[in-house]
């Protein structure tokens, strides 16, 4: 892969969230970055649950100031699809690499799948 060039990919999921932030995927490498065309966040249950989404890195999660979804509420039953652009760029420096954090209210409710381009940096 050349510089520049990028590949449309599934980068995280489906995996389900649980009810304590967790780093979300795997880690991001130096040589790329991940522009996040597409959030799908499917509630398995019958009750109405609230996801949290947020920026940090491979060793920290963005915590309130990361946020980029805050509380989302998702309808029992119900899937959400989210499209954006948001970029996460990898480090060459251990733990410094952005990286996509989450939680719901309640573990084993919402399965997220994220879909997007790993560009060649």
């Amino acid at each position: 892969m050349a510089s520049g060039d990028r590949t449309e990919k599934r980068l995280i999921g489906p995996v389900q969230l649980t009810a304590t932030e967790i780093a979300l995927g795997s880690s991001i490498s130096g040589t790329y970055t991940w522009i996040v065309k597409q959030v799908v966040l499917c509630n398995t249950t019958g009750i109405d649950r609230l996801v949290y989404l947020g920026v940090g890195t491979d060793s920290a999660t963005g915590g309130a100031a990361g946020r980029v979804l805050n509380a989302l509420p998702v309808a029992a039953y119900d899937t959400v699809v989210w499209d954006t652009a948001l970029v996460l760029v990898g480090s060459a420096t251990a733990g410094s690499a952005d990286r996509l954090w989450g939680y719901c209210d309640s573990a084993s409710s919402v399965t997220i799948t994220v879909m997007g381009w790993q560009k060649e940096n």
